[in-house]
């Protein structure tokens, strides 16, 4: 089960990202399975370059999210001056859920710092079914949807200011 892409309003470098990460969803649960791990959250970046970085969550404490791995892996391989364009946050969920699991708070502070007010934010839900992964739910935001007062430091706030 997919998705019918055509029936959102997603950009062609959106659909593109979402077929990458269906894709490496099953690649990477695979692996996963085969060394008798689980299915996790998984973040993919799409860079203003055009190039896509995935992220694996690594959950024992302290938990890394998925996002952050993938935009830590966009950073290694372009620089801090790479901007998100997109994102895919995949969570495995039981069965369809209402919504999908958005970024923590951390992950949209990163991704508001390392992105743009119009970057978009896909919920991607996955279920393992007996025939494999399906992908029954998607729901796209901007980052200034689920981020509305993001926290951002005024230069020279303090500088009149004169210390005891």
């Amino acid at each position: 089960m997919r998705i019918d892409l055509t029936s959102m309003d997603l950009t062609s470098e959106e659909k593109r990202l979402i077929e990458y990460a269906e894709e490496a969803i099953v690649k990477y649960n695979k692996m996963r399975h085969a060394k008798g791990d689980i299915d996790t959250l998984y973040g993919f970046v799409l860079s203003d370059s055009g190039a896509i970085y995935d992220g694996a969550c690594y959950e024992p404490n302290p938990t890394i999210c998925g996002e952050r791995h993938a935009i830590a892996t966009m950073v290694l391989y372009e620089s801090n001056k790479a901007k998100i364009k997109s994102i895919v946050v995949a969570d495995p969920v039981p069965d369809l859920q209402e919504h999908g699991t958005p970024p923590c708070g951390t992950c949209r502070q990163i991704i508001w710092t390392q992105g743009t007010s119009e970057t978009t934010v896909i919920l991607m839900q996955y279920i393992q079914g007996k025939d494999g992964w399906t992908f029954p739910k998607l729901e796209k935001y901007t980052i200034s949807e689920l981020f509305p007062h993001p926290y951002e430091p005024k230069e020279g706030l303090w500088d009149n200011v004169r210390l005891l």
